[in-house]
């Protein structure tokens, strides 16, 4: 029988800047087998192993991993908002997957499934359906919302072309149902809607239909050029009609390069019809730079941060961590099946937010 017990403690201090984590290292335990032991199931030693245990500072989790079956229970946000988060996912043959994740909260649950389809080592296909039902307390005139989700992916990489690295497409909608009396209010009344509102958290019937695209390259061999673009419509309905319409676009581009003296640099520029953001970072082996420039309606700032790494462990690695752009490759079935849509929304539709 093997026991692990894990502790390890990393500081990192920066310039205006201080954090702590606290991880798990290596404490073993060995009792010599026996006929008895012999008999019981195979749980591997190391970090490998089918069980295992986690506790951070805002997070409970417990699970089992093989190659074929994985799952996980976690505790997330107990001591705020707390939230159950029971993940599974299955690799039912060396093509095919299934899985998903329940998530319950006190006002709020929803499940998602997914399935994974892998024709090729470099090409995979993913549908993915959810259901999300949230209670729309203290709301008057609302009781409850109800809002199901539809996900359809493909994506593809390359490593026998110089500069294509890989391209993905989605296609989503979403159908949202809600006992909205005071949202149809205020759709219809001018004096209680403003477009830009962003605080205004009105659940309300409608259906939301969108795309995203995304295509990396590799300029060179030690770098990555970056390209997302998102585009998504959502019309809100009244006695099956629809009465109003919201469009919502951004567009994302992002360059790293990694040079030979282990310096690294990291830019992005993104976009959406309300907001934009430039950052540039630089590291090379514990310092890094940041500086950040956002604008949006309700005007801009600028922030610059220069940043030391002190690892304060008892076992430092003096290993240069110097990076490289590495070759595009997709995540294990397993993996895939249990991970969430980003592109399915984690709130009910809702009038004067930004999704």
């Amino acid at each position: 029988m093997l026991f692990h017990l894990f502790n390890r403690t990393r500081l990192h201090a920066s310039l205006g800047m201080l954090a702590v984590s606290t991880h798990v290292a290596g404490v073993e335990m060995h009792s010599k087998p026996d006929n008895i032991v012999d008999k019981l199931p195979d749980f591997q030693s190391g970090v490998h192993a089918p069980g295992y245990f986690g506790l951070a500072r805002d997070r409970a989790m417990v699970g089992y991993a093989s190659q074929q079956e994985k799952w996980d229970a976690k505790l997330e946000q107990y001591s705020v908002a707390p939230a159950l988060v029971f993940d599974y996912g299955r690799a039912l043959s060396r093509r095919f997957g299934a899985g998903g994740t329940v998530t319950h909260r006190e006002t709020q649950s929803e499940v998602v499934v997914n399935g994974i389809f892998a024709p090729k080592s470099n090409v995979r296909f993913r549908i993915a359906g959810s259901q999300l039902r949230s209670d729309a307390a203290g709301m008057p005139g609302i009781a409850s919302v109800e809002q199901q989700g539809y996900l359809l992916g493909a994506r593809k990489y390359w490593d026998s072309y110089e500069y294509l690295s890989d391209l993905g497409i989605s296609a989503y909608t979403v159908e949202a149902s809600a006992a909205a009396p005071a949202a149809v209010a205020a759709l219809t009344d001018p004096d209680t809607l403003d477009a830009g509102m962003t605080g205004a958290q009105l659940p309300a019937s409608g259906r939301t239909e969108g795309y995203q695209l995304s295509l990396n390259l590799r300029p060179s061999p030690a770098s990555k050029l970056e390209f997302k673009h998102d585009l998504s419509q959502a019309s809100y309905f009244a006695d099956a009609a629809a009465i109003r319409s919201e469009s919502q676009a951004s567009s994302r581009i992002r360059y790293s390069h990694f040079f030979d003296d282990c310096l690294q640099l990291h830019g992005g520029y993104t976009s959406t019809s309300s907001a934009e953001r430039f950052d540039l970072t630089l590291t090379r082996d514990k310092w890094n730079l940041h500086f950040i420039r956002e604008q949006h309606d309700g005007g801009a700032s600028t922030s610059m941060r220069i940043g030391y790494v002190v690892p304060l462990g008892r076992h430092q690695n003096t290993k240069r961590q110097c990076g490289s752009v590495g070759a595009p490759r997709f995540d294990s079935i397993v993996n895939a099946t249990m991970k969430r849509p980003a592109q399915l929304p984690a709130e009910p539709m809702a009038i004067g937010t930004i999704r």
